[in-house]
């Protein structure tokens, strides 16, 4: 019987300590390296699996199919709430990942360097496994110093999406957006549809963190990271106007508020287009929205440099170092990272409508023809991750991305509360204050 359930962290710390005991590598199975493992023929084991609890509808009906489908294999299936990242490097630093781990970007790779997870290549090599089920660009982020450290259990290409809510537009007598609009496009309906007594505003934006504001940049030409990931290039003019434009909507033109985004303000009409989003922010805005008005979606009006504005991100799933079943446990990380998996991650109600990072689930006609969502929106999806394999990848090279983050939103919330509006002086700090988190040793 599939046990799935919620733990607290404390919780999930003492049970996990408990299931791994001492720390170090385990004594069999794939280790950090890769190593060939013993392979398990029909013997029985229990593999314990955190994961988000974005992930929690789609992976509990999914443990229940997985125990069907392998009845010697039982999973400890735990959605782990709160800080994820925090979470899991206190699990690393303590040795009590579970077996298998959903992981996100910019989390796995200090993980993986640091020895808490366990490379899979002669894994692959031994089952024959056809990589090429997932997008290159999924595949390519997972490989760290010539290793591979999991498979891609979602993936997108982000913050490059425009939400909108059609009666809005319609209202005004506007045309609505469309994949041929440029940002003056996207100016002047804000400025249309924004009322000035503050109660609805034309546009709003996810801001502040590190892959905002390197989508931000890209759609003007510029980047927050060179391609090493060991220099900030956050100083040029490109990057300058990407923080421009944004202050202008906020302070300028007063056609966006100057918060934090949230998904009520869409949801109760107050900001009628929603910018630079994720394409699985969907059903949080159906039910933030409760059908209370149309809406749509289609992507960012692309920058002055041509060029798409969007980050790549990839959750892959991995296998602790220590475990002592990492057969079992690399069925789960199959399992877990199929197209089956995958569309029903793109299904969920509740959490991230993020779908599997594979061309045979993001086009996969169940999706495409959602009856939550117009079919428009996910054809738009299907057609973008063509773009993956053009976004780059970036990662800090030294792995202390939650520093360069925190680095990166001290300035960008600073930019959009107008306490620092956007200069040559202030892209110069920015620069500096995340180049010295570079300069640091790995993490």
């Amino acid at each position: 019987m599939a046990q799935a359930h919620r733990s607290t962290r404390r919780a999930v710390v003492s049970g996990a300590a408990t299931v791994f005991g001492a720390t170090g590598l385990a004594a069999c199975g794939i280790g950090p390296g890769g190593g060939e493992g013993t392979k398990v023929e029909g013997a029985p084991a229990t593999v314990t699996f955190y994961s988000r609890t974005s992930e929690e509808e789609a992976f509990t009906k999914r443990v229940a199919q997985f125990e069907q489908a392998h009845p010697k294999t039982k999973l400890q299936y735990s959605a782990l709430p709160g800080d994820y990242l925090e979470v899991m490097r206190t699990h690393a630093a303590a040795g009590t990942l579970a077996d298998a781990v959903y992981l996100q970007n910019l989390l796995f790779e200090g993980l993986a360097v640091g020895g808490a997870l366990q490379a899979v290549d002669k894994l692959v090599q031994r089952d024959k496994l056809d990589l090429k089920q997932w997008y290159d660009g999924g595949i390519n982020a997972l490989k760290l110093e010539g290793k591979l450290f999991g498979l891609p259990a979602r993936g997108q290409i982000g913050y490059c999406f425009l939400f909108y809510n059609k009666d809005a537009f319609a209202q005004v007598r506007m045309r609505e957006p469309s994949d041929s609009w440029t940002l003056d496009d996207l100016v002047a309906a804000a400025e249309k549809l924004t009322v000035r007594d503050s109660s609805r505003y034309g546009y709003n934006t996810q801001w502040g963190n590190f892959q905002h504001t390197l989508a931000a940049m890209r759609r003007w030409g510029g980047d927050m990271l060179s391609p090493d990931g060991k220099k900030c290039t956050a100083d040029t003019p490109q990057a300058l106007q990407a923080i421009q434009w944004h202050w202008d909507l906020w302070h300028r033109k007063q056609v966006a508020p100057a918060k934090a985004y949230a998904d009520a303000d869409f949801g109760n009409g107050t900001v009628v287009m929603m910018g630079q989003m994720l394409a699985g922010a969907r059903s949080a805005l159906k039910n933030a929205s409760k059908d209370a008005f149309k809406w749509s979606m289609v992507m960012m009006p692309k920058g002055p440099s041509g060029k798409i504005g969007a980050e790549l991100s990839v959750a892959p799933m991995g296998m602790s170092s220590q475990t002592k079943v990492a057969d079992h446990a690399w069925e789960v990380v199959k399992f877990f990272t199929d197209k089956e998996t995958g569309v029903q991650l793109a299904q969920q109600t509740r959490g991230s409508n993020t779908p599997g990072m594979r061309k045979d689930v993001y086009c996969d006609e169940r999706l495409l023809s959602d009856p939550n969502y117009p079919r428009e929106m996910a054809e738009r999806v299907c057609k973008a991750m063509d773009n993956a394999s053009t976004i780059t990848y970036s990662v800090a090279a030294n792995y202390r991305q939650a520093e360069v983050d925190q680095a990166v939103m001290k300035h960008m919330n600073a930019v959009r509360d107008n306490s620092a509006p956007p200069s040559a002086t202030m892209m110069r700090a920015l620069t500096q204050d995340v180049q010295a988190v570079l300069d640091r040793q790995r993490g």
